[in-house]
């Protein structure tokens, strides 16, 4: 008894020297859902909402040393990511932490031996963790208080804790004949189509993030968008989710929503940019009007087909990329390739760049290419591919305080040389979005300094 004690203590110790202090404590900024007991060789989500721009998440083996690293960037609020156990897995009681900085949130699960028994789960009441349930149920209750994720019929539902004011029934059932469905020309069905109900009327108080499979031999990811969409059942009109997110190793689609009705995964033709010669009808007057033009003259970016070019816009990182690639004329290489960009249209731009060092990814194996690109990270792009000396001092900012540690150096050198500007208040916005026009400009400046 007093050497189990004795253990206990010591693994106790041995967390709290790994782990800060505020760990230990409920963050405003951040949750993490529960995650139930788990088997070798399974594998578990770590999710939660929180109002940082990106957090770091951590899992530490029983033996306190780090088992998984990396850095999400939340959609909606929501962060999310799914690991593996390997079927030798270390057992005992894991740890994961999630935040930025020292505010961060934690919580504990068992990892036992595949002959041990097995893991609470299947049916009856869902709360605060992954739960396995057998592909013929279709009807769970799930534990609002405690939140959880549960796949039912092929459809794999993750609720935050307190979703709704009480517990609820929820229902997955499988369309029997789509075609009975009202559906766009323009959309193409590559999913089952399912129905999802609950008990109870309302709408969710916090977002549930819903995930489809859908059969990718029938649809060229290179020719077409993908999305989870909802059937507006007034209208007859299927509605996008918000910030769908594909992962194309599993072939599964998600997407966050506050109701529930039919969910499917549709396929719609990508719009093919306009070329050089269209007249743009936004851009007359523009601030960059000047640098567009001569970015789209050098063949680096385009217009749409509806004669826009959209320069108030986000750009994603895949998109800078790409631009960035054209524009100083890199060759395709041997580069790396990402898990999230091996299907990806710029693929070869993003593999390009790597290969010259101008691009990294947020971990050894995710890029992120269609998240929004911050003016900071553009600023190391921009400044790594003009192979400008890095500068120590820069431009000070009302806002300086917020660049990353990381991008210090590039926002310094790309001030200095007048490729990034700030705004009239005095502020940089390291952590804002970069729009289509401001990518246009700096990207021509850096042109201008190798001219």
């Amino acid at each position: 008894m007093k050497i189990r004690l004795l253990k206990m203590m010591t693994l106790i110790m041995l967390l709290l020297t790994a782990l800060p202090l505020s760990a230990l404590a409920a963050s405003a900024n951040i949750t993490l859902t529960n995650i139930a007991a788990k088997v070798q060789g399974e594998s578990f989500r770590v999710t939660g909402s929180t109002s940082f721009d990106e957090v770091v998440v951590k899992v530490v083996r029983p033996s306190n040393t780090l088992f998984y690293y990396d850095v999400l960037i939340p959609q909606s609020g929501v962060y999310s990511s799914d690991i593996s156990l390997p079927s030798n897995a270390e057992l005992g009681v894991y740890t994961v932490v999630a935040g930025k900085g020292t505010d961060v949130a934690t919580v504990q699960f068992e990892v036992k031996g595949a002959t041990d028994g097995p893991v609470p789960g299947g049916g009856g009441v869902v709360g605060g963790g992954t739960v396995p349930v057998t592909p013929s149920a279709n009807t769970i209750t799930i534990s609002v208080s405690a939140g959880g994720t549960v796949s039912l019929n092929g459809a794999t539902l993750n609720f935050p804790a307190a979703a709704m004011g009480s517990d609820i029934k929820v229902t997955v059932e499988k369309v029997a004949d789509p075609s009975k469905l009202p559906l766009d020309s323009t959309q193409s069905l590559i999913s089952d189509v399912y129905e999802i109900t609950k008990d109870k009327d309302g709408l969710f108080q916090k977002d549930i993030t819903i995930t489809l499979p859908f059969d990718a031999s029938k649809v060229d990811l290179a020719k077409y968008n993908l999305s989870i969409y909802w059937l507006n059942e007034q209208t007859g009109k299927w509605v996008s989710l918000d910030n769908p997110q594909i992962d194309v190793n599993k072939g599964t689609l998600s997407g966050t929503v506050n109701h529930f009705t039919k969910f499917a995964v549709l396929a719609t033709e990508k719009e093919e940019p306009a070329g050089p010669e269209i007249a743009l009808t936004d851009i007359k007057g523009h601030w960059a009007e000047a640098k567009i033009v001569q970015l789209i003259q050098l063949g680096a970016i385009s217009g749409y087909p509806d004669q826009t070019f959209k320069p108030n816009n986000n750009i994603t990182r895949a998109e800078f990329v790409s631009v960035l690639v054209k524009a100083l004329g890199i060759q395709a290489g041997s580069g790396k390739t990402y898990a999230d960009t091996a299907n990806h249209w710029a693929k070869d731009a993003i593999s390009a760049a790597a290969e010259q060092g101008i691009v990294t990814g947020y971990t050894d194996t995710t890029f992120g290419p269609n998240d929004p690109i911050t003016r900071e990270q553009m600023a190391a792009m921009i400044v790594k591919a003009a192979q400008l000396p890095l500068a120590t001092d820069g431009k000070a900012f009302t806002d300086s305080s917020d660049i990353s540690a990381w991008a210090t150096s590039f926002v310094a050198t790309a001030a200095s040389n007048g490729i990034l500007s700030g705004y009239v208040d005095g502020s940089l916005k390291p952590k804002g979005h970069a729009s289509r026009a401001e990518a246009a400009t700096v990207i021509l400046k850096a042109l201008s300094l190798q001219a």
